[in-house]
């Protein structure tokens, strides 16, 4: 999979983490994308494809626009067989959107998007999309979707919400070294409020998102600074502790997953464009 990488408009920055321009699928089932709260709108354009987690558990992915699942586990992209590349039409836009982003465009609970991919209002596509693919360059799509999002944006009447503060903490301060009674004690709320903000906000309970965050900054670390497999443990208490997360995310254990990616069998959507 071909793709490359775009920023959104600056006003978008508490939404949109960026966009991503998609050149070609192929390969695409060699792609994996590591959990982080986030998801993506999907402007589709022809592909038949579906989300699936290592357990084999698949969710189709609609023919039209549509904001993907939110999950815990790590999930890669499998086109149908009956896929006809010829009727692909590309460039495919995507929008990576922050853990609260489809919360405050949308303002439907995030965990409806547990179970799969939410197609997108034919009044929302007609007010705020229609005329997407229809520009000459590749720049005036990207600035057409900003206008786009920030006048959805400014329809929500959306302000900083609490959770936002706490994500900031989480990350700036504690960089996911947290416990959810840490994150309560901090903001003074009870566990089951908390819970609630989480599934409502970000569709992923706290325990959960802090348990994602560690496993992506890790996985990452390993790769991108060739940190040994003992430098990573510190996150975790033990070894058979890493091994046990890394299987229950993903799907195998460390050692197995470094090979696949060393060797180029598998490569990781948050490391870079490829």
């Amino acid at each position: 999979m071909k793709y490359e990488i775009y920023p959104s408009a600056k006003s978008l920055a508490h939404i949109v983490k960026h966009y991503v321009v998609i050149h070609s699928l192929k390969d695409i089932e060699k792609l994996l994308f590591l959990p982080n709260g986030g998801n993506f709108i999907v402007f589709n354009r022809g592909m038949k494809a579906c989300s699936e987690l290592y357990s084999g558990e698949t969710f189709e992915i609609p023919k039209n626009y549509s904001v993907s699942i939110k999950t815990n586990k790590v999930k890669k992209a499998t086109l149908y067989p009956d896929n006809n590349l010829e009727n692909i039409c590309f460039p495919m836009i995507l929008v990576e959107l922050l853990p609260v982003g489809f919360y405050k465009l949308f303002h439907e609970d995030a965990a409806t998007l547990n179970n799969g991919y939410m197609e997108i209002d034919e009044e929302l596509v007609e007010t705020y999309f229609k005329e997407l693919y229809k520009h000459e360059t590749l720049e005036q799509e990207l600035e057409y979707l900003n206008e786009s999002l920030i006048k959805l944006d400014a329809s929500r009447g959306n302000t900083r919400l609490c959770i936002e503060d706490l994500l900031d903490k989480m990350i700036d301060e504690h960089r996911y070294e947290v416990t959810v009674k840490d994150l309560v004690d901090d903001f003074g709320c009870s566990r089951s409020t908390m819970e609630r903000q989480f599934k409502k906000y970000i569709g992923l309970t706290p325990k959960n998102f802090i348990l994602v965050s560690k496993f992506t900054q890790t996985l990452l670390a390993y790769i991108e600074d060739n940190r040994t497999l003992k430098d990573l443990d510190y996150i975790y208490s033990d070894n058979s502790h890493m091994n046990r997360v890394f299987k229950n995310i993903l799907g195998i254990v460390p050692s197995e997953i470094f090979h696949e990616v060393s060797s180029e069998n598998l490569h990781i959507y948050q490391r870079s464009s490829i």
